[in-house]
């Protein structure tokens, strides 16, 4: 299929729904995988824009990785100044910052293969000359690991291993992961009174997010339809089948357009191009008779290795790296550049990318 055939799955998913809807997808493509990002924040508030004013309700499709929590927080505000009822469609993965779009919703219809993620944030930190990506959890399980699993309580001991975590993340980074920890907290329970509003206390809120957050010790852990309506999140109990075949069909097509089955490796670009050809040709070997002497000789050697040169010529690439979509509006962010490449004369083949575009198209009308 193709934007045509997805305009009009939109279009029928309204129409069972009766209420406009929006779909926000990020690549999760080996190799190009995109995360949720203010950028694409002015494409969804074009999208709002071009809805009807007499429109009080929405559904909002999403697939994503996750990427910045904040994204999340002012995807659903914005959303919230719009309409009265809200309800979330996710039809696969909706991970971290997607799944906290979703506890903002009034309903989460889930479809079958589709999953929810804890929302513990994920850090990254440099120290030492290296990179460290690590979840906020992680500093405060083996802490506890520490003291309930070893059984090491002796206070000394306890400052020692705080000290080597500090050195091993960066006192910074221990801070920004403290910060971080609350913040993700903070924005879950936020999120749920949008619409959990019985729940004075916040107590209610507050033993939801430790659930997603705490409860499957991983933040790649795939919180299923079934998990998600045993931890009381707002799932649909009752399935609509009709639906769930059009929220499908509608991601095999999203999922084609970002090509999520086809890895994307600049190497694997250039064996599919026309200067594979070159890049693997055979190497001309050199045998020089025992005999052989004379600056003609050798000089007609030299401009034999010459002549054996050919050019390789930089390959196109492209990736689409999200997309924000409805029956009425889309928009696309796209990832363009040249692959530069040369096979050295240890035979490997060296490259380097060059981006020479990255932002968003606009597809329709």
């Amino acid at each position: 299929m193709g934007l045509a055939e997805r305009r009009a799955l939109y279009a029928q998913i309204e129409s069972h729904r009766k209420r406009p809807l929006i779909a926000y997808v990020t690549s999760k493509r080996e190799g190009v995988v995109a995360l949720m990002a203010t950028n694409a924040l002015p494409y969804l508030m074009d999208q709002l824009w071009g809805i009807p004013a007499d429109a009080k309700e929405l559904d909002f499709l999403i697939v994503s990785y996750g990427g910045d929590p904040m994204v999340a927080w002012r995807i659903m505000s914005l959303l919230r100044e719009r309409f009265d009822k809200i309800s979330v469609l996710v039809p696969q993965s909706a991970y971290s910052a997607a799944t906290l779009v979703a506890l903002g919703a009034d309903e989460i219809v889930m479809h079958p293969y589709g999953h929810l993620g804890p929302v513990d944030m994920q850090v990254t930190t440099f120290s030492e000359g290296q990179y460290r990506h690590f979840s906020t959890e992680d500093i405060s399980a083996f802490l506890a690991f520490v003291r309930e699993e070893l059984s090491i309580t002796d206070q000394e001991h306890l400052r020692r291993l705080f000290e080597i975590t500090c050195k091993e993340v960066g006192t910074l980074g221990v801070g920004f992961t403290a910060r971080s920890s609350k913040l993700a907290f903070a924005l879950a329970e936020r999120l749920l009174g949008f619409h959990i509003t019985d729940d004075p206390s916040g107590a209610k809120r507050k033993s939801l997010v430790e659930d997603i957050s705490r409860r499957f010790h991983s933040h790649a852990y795939p919180v299923s339809r079934s998990e998600a309506i045993e931890i009381h999140l707002p799932v649909n109990k009752e399935r609509d089948l009709q639906l769930e075949g059009m929220m499908w069909a509608l991601w095999l097509d999203l999922e084609a357009e970002l090509q999520e089955r086809q890895p994307f490796s600049p190497i694997i670009e250039l064996l599919r191009s026309a200067q594979a050809t070159f890049l693997l040709a055979p190497v001309p070997q050199l045998s020089l008779p025992i005999n052989a002497a004379g600056p003609t000789y050798f000089q007609a050697t030299i401009e034999n290795v010459q002549a054996a040169k050919v050019n390789i010529d930089p390959v196109d690439f492209q990736h689409v790296d999200a997309m924000i979509e409805s029956s009425r509006l889309a928009h696309r962010g796209v990832t363009r550049g040249k692959i530069l490449a040369c096979r050295t004369p240890d035979l490997n083949i060296q490259y380097n990318c060059v981006v020479s575009f990255r932002g968003w198209e606009y597809s329709y009308p």
